[in-house]
């Protein structure tokens, strides 16, 4: 397991599911060093469906959206993930970023949102 005052990443071997939860926001490093520990695990687990909990999540800077296009989803494309989750309320100040996000990602993956995990 990965955790900072920002993040929480870990395996949910039940889900066979890498569950990142965001805590507060960050930037730089801070943003991509967990998700880049959700592409080792992935790779360890062979895991199918990623899961962001979005409770506590924020806008991601410009330079990590750009990391996160340009980086993290082509390691994702290469990877087992074929379902990614976003944990989040419909009424969360994060919907139009998440939506286009669905939108984005739904191209490539089972894309599902979520109010809460069962």
């Amino acid at each position: 397991m990965y955790e900072t005052s920002y993040c929480k990443v870990e395996y949910l071997e039940e889900k066979n599911a890498i569950f990142c939860e965001w805590k507060n926001f960050c930037q730089g490093n801070d943003y991509r060093n967990p998700l880049k520990y959700g592409a080792e695990l992935i790779e360890k687990h062979k895991a199918t469906t990623w899961i962001t909990d979005t409770s506590n999540g924020f806008e991601s800077e410009e330079a990590d959206t750009k990391w996160l296009i340009e980086e993290f989803v082509p390691t994702m494309l290469e990877s087992s993930v074929e379902k990614i989750i976003f944990i989040i309320q419909n009424d969360s100040p994060l919907m139009s970023e998440i939506m286009g996000q669905k939108e984005a990602l739904g191209k490539f993956f089972e894309v599902v949102l979520v109010e809460k995990l069962k």
